[in-house]
């Protein structure tokens, strides 16, 4: 979910930047998993960004070890972290390939505002089940502008739905 607002930049009289703070949403896509169930720990965030401007493809990068960076006219405000969930009622000891269908792209209503896409995941491509039948991993990406010159409106909410596949 994105949070937009907007702030005359003191340094740059006249500049405008738009402030978004994005929130990730999984979900995950089970063609194997019988009654298994997906528990958020944290939840995917870049964090608070700027973008300066949208005349070229802007992204922040954000890895499942949580070293943040952007790239191009996006300033990192308030750094993100990477999504940490939790799959339950696997069989016991059970290794599981995970995969993410990207890009993945933001579906906001509004006429005149751009998108944002996820256009990589950082997820690991095995998981292993514990005792119990729950696995843990992290989950990163990288977030990126239209770059086409257009208009990013706020304050909206921007969502991203980003299938994550699980196969054991």
């Amino acid at each position: 979910m994105f949070s937009l607002s907007e702030r005359v930049d003191s340094n740059q009289p006249g500049h405008i930047f738009m402030y978004l703070k994005f929130l990730g949403l999984v979900c995950l896509v089970f063609p194997s998993a019988g009654l298994s169930d997906l528990l958020t720990d944290t939840a995917l965030s870049f964090g608070k960004i700027a973008i300066r401007d949208n005349d070229s493809v802007s992204a922040v990068h954000l890895p499942r070890s949580g070293n943040q960076f952007p790239t191009n006219k996006i300033l990192i405000i308030e750094p993100g972290t990477p999504g940490a969930y939790t799959l339950t009622g696997l069989p016991p000891f059970v290794e599981a390939s995970l995969s993410a269908d990207v890009p993945a792209f933001s579906a906001v209503p509004v006429a005149g505002t751009e998108q944002f896409t996820i256009s990589a995941v950082d997820i690991p491509s095995t998981i292993k089940a514990d005792a119990s039948g729950n696995a843990h991993f992290k989950v990163g990406g990288v977030l990126e502008t239209s770059g086409n010159g257009g208009t990013y409106l706020g304050p909206l909410d921007y969502q991203i739905m980003l299938n994550i596949n699980l196969v054991f």
